[in-house]
């Protein structure tokens, strides 16, 4: 992996989780006002300049199906669909190690969850030039909400400050061989994260936080659905009205 690739981003779509809070469904192929919520975000990533191609990591009785819907979309980029693992973190490795089978290097890889389908174009640029320049970058929104601790009886014992609390969210955007440490890292000492910018940072990696909007919300339960929605009209909308085409 010595040559790097023009278009510095390699994309990385979790998509293998098991739906359980949404009922067992597969949330990235969900409908969201009559379009797979994966679908979004693969939209903006086929738009982006800074994209070279994508590899989806999917559940396998789902991987036919998203083979069918990326091919019936006519997307002019590459798309990789590779069966996750039984861990997020383990879907993440197989499909770092799709990647770049028989391919050049790019620059970056991007971490995206198949079920946030509100990243938009204007973040992911912002997220990918951070990490252009500190190495490694993550979407972030600031917490809104007050935070208390409490005992195993929910009785609250203390206060946490939140003016430097954050929300986490994808894309998270690192340097390819910064992740790929990372993930030999985490294998060879047992370490499990939540997400990818755990691994870097237990591999004693920088990780810059860029922030987000609020909007950028991953479809957890049901009524996430139509919060999706109404953010997705919302945008439609002020699309419409402006007179140059922007978006929220």
């Amino acid at each position: 992996m010595n040559k790097v690739n023009p278009r510095p981003v390699t994309v990385m779509i979790a998509a293998a989780g098991s739906g359980t809070r949404m009922g067992g469904v597969s949330k990235p192929l969900m409908k969201i006002n009559g379009r797979q919520a994966i679908l979004y975000s693969l939209d903006l990533f086929m738009a982006s300049d800074d994209v070279e191609r994508v590899v989806i990591s999917a559940r396998r009785e789902d991987m036919h199906l998203l083979r069918e819907i990326c091919a019936r979309e006519n997307y002019m980029k590459e798309i990789i669909v590779t069966e996750g693992g039984s861990t997020r973190q383990d879907s993440v490795k197989r499909a770092f190690k799709a990647a770049f089978e028989g391919r050049k290097k790019t620059k970056l890889v991007a971490i995206h969850d198949g079920a946030r389908p509100l990243i938009t174009a204007e973040e992911f640029s912002r997220v990918v030039k951070s990490a252009l320049q500190y190495g490694n970058a993550v979407c972030a929104a600031r917490a809104k909400d007050t935070f208390k601790t409490t005992d195993e009886n929910c009785v609250v014992n203390g206060h946490v400050e939140r003016e430097n609390l954050w929300h986490i969210q994808t894309p998270q955007v690192f340097d390819t061989d910064i992740f790929h440490t990372s993930l030999a890292l985490a294998e060879k000492n047992g370490t499990q994260a939540t997400d990818e910018s755990g691994l870097v940072s237990a591999a004693g990696f920088v990780v810059k936080l860029v922030e987000c909007g609020h909007d950028n919300i991953k479809l957890t339960y049901p009524e996430d659905v139509f919060i999706a929605e109404a953010i997705l009209l919302r945008r439609k909308s002020f699309a419409e009205n402006s007179p140059k085409g922007e978006n929220l």
